[in-house]
């Protein structure tokens, strides 16, 4: 199980910025260390977004960090977003809340604001460069029409700026609404019950850092403690919230700094200009902004390779969906590996800067993989196999078993029987689906012999275990 204190990470304890940012976070959502830890890399990440893109072979990573945070009501989730939004907000960033509406109040929409003129296009808050708060989750988790939709324009809004994949289009009456969107995504949700592998299989789970954590009861009672314990008392913080907005200020000016100098521009000459032409100014000069030394491919490598390691030790029928998380794994470890030389002030990225970027992805790689295998229905879940389980032993109970004249030990029943015993007690009349059944389940709990060209099976010892379980 994940160690959810962000103190232990070497980035927290070397970067002063970060532990005493973490520090303000804890002050507003207690025992939330990890997600504050995670809303940093996210702010951080829409402050260098006009000035960063990271090069990948043909293409490129564009440096924002999402976050899909999945936790029980009243555990500090909203109150989370309201420091993130504040720092935001101070630092020229606009940040804004969305609870559920309209695929109009997502991408935008036209409006008749003068009869006598032709409607105008009004912007969905998908549009443009933004912290974008979504705490309704949950309807992201559900698979229905609405959801549907919703999920396509926010996986799309999340595709890397400067490749031409972030730009939202719907045809409407009136028109059609074209908008690029720059958003970084904060999305919270209580745990649903019945999510399906069809719904996490959609590329929005891929381009998010999803955290779950089930808060027990003691967890519970413990804030609330230490909420008491806090009436009238201010934390003495290392570094003062003025500092931050100066770090993330000054990370800016550098930025664009750095951007001019390398495009040959004046510091006026990007202020005026559009968007679209800061963006071709930041994509000319992209194998210049970075480089990387010696060290940073194979820790890199490395890296990839522990997050592999991971999905080879888990159930086969999860391996695929869990799997589909590795490239987004592998782009963020680029991304905040990155982050950590801007907060140096490093134009050079080391393997050590992949190194603290890993350690943190994968606790959280292997947090999520917890839950996947606990909750998460992929292939087979876990009632229905603990059902599947059950049927299986009925039809071998059912049936009479065979004693061979050899070494082969008790216990053995001709297969054929078992087929017959478990189609009766499943009301299954075809073979076909027996046989399907046997091989995606049943084959796991059964050993095979042969004896006069006949087919023999038994339960492995660890299935004997307790019996014949209830339903």
């Amino acid at each position: 199980m994940m160690d959810h204190n962000a103190d232990k990470y070497e980035a927290v304890q070397r970067y002063p910025i970060l532990k005493g940012y973490l520090s303000h976070f804890r002050e507003v959502s207690k025992n939330n260390e990890i997600p504050g830890m995670l809303s940093f890399f996210y702010l951080l990440g829409q402050v260098c977004l006009p000035f960063v893109r990271i090069p990948i072979g043909g293409s490129n990573i564009d440096p924002r960090v999402s976050v899909f945070w999945i936790q029980d009501t009243r555990t500090g989730k909203s109150v989370a977003f309201e420091i993130v939004q504040r720092v935001a907000r101070d630092i020229g960033i606009d940040a804004v809340d969305y609870s559920t509406g309209t695929d109009a109040a997502l991408v935008g929409s036209f409006v008749q604001e003068d009869p006598s003129e032709p409607p105008v296009q009004r912007p969905g808050v998908l549009s443009g460069r933004k912290c974008l708060n979504f705490d309704e989750g949950s309807i992201l988790l559900k698979p229905n029409q609405h959801s549907e939709g919703t999920v396509l324009f926010l996986q799309t809004a999340l595709n890397s700026a400067g490749t031409g994949r972030n730009i939202l289009t719907k045809h409407l009456r009136d028109g059609t609404i074209k908008i690029k969107s720059e958003v970084s995504l904060w999305i919270t949700t209580f745990p649903p019950k019945g999510i399906r592998e069809h719904v996490l299989d959609k590329g929005i789970f891929q381009r998010v850092l999803l955290y779950w954590r089930d808060w027990t009861i003691e967890m519970k009672r413990e804030v609330a403690h230490e909420l008491a314990a806090s009436v009238h008392r201010r934390t003495k913080h290392s570094v003062s919230y003025s500092e931050i907005i100066k770090f993330f200020d000054e990370l800016q000016i550098n930025l664009r700094r750095r951007v001019c100098d390398l495009a040959g521009i004046t510091i006026l000459q990007w202020e005026e200009a559009d968007d679209d032409t800061q963006e071709e100014w930041s994509m000319d000069i992209i194998d210049e902004m970075f480089t990387i030394d010696e060290s940073y491919v194979p820790a890199l490598v490395s890296a990839i390779d522990e997050y592999y390691h991971l999905v080879e030790q888990m159930d086969p029928h999860k391996q695929g969906v869990c799997a589909s998380f590795i490239m987004g794994l592998q782009n963020y470890t680029n991304v905040i590996a990155h982050h950590f030389a801007m907060i140096e002030g490093t134009w050079v990225v080391r393997g050590d800067h992949i190194d603290m970027a890993k350690e943190i992805l994968y606790d959280l790689y292997h947090n999520l993989i917890h839950w996947l295998e606990a909750e998460v229905k992929v292939g087979m879940g876990v009632k229905e196999a603990k059902s599947m389980e059950v049927g299986w032993k009925k039809g071998y109970f059912a049936c009479e078993r065979v004693d061979f004249d050899d070494n082969r030990g008790e216990g053995w029943i001709r297969k054929t029987e078992l087929y017959a015993s478990y189609g009766k007690n499943q009301n299954l009349s075809s073979n076909n689906s027996i046989n399907k059944r046997y091989n995606d389940f049943g084959a796991k709990m059964f050993e095979e012999t042969s004896h006069k060209v006949k087919k023999y099976v038994r339960l492995r010892k660890e299935h004997l275990k307790g019996g014949l379980p209830n339903e």
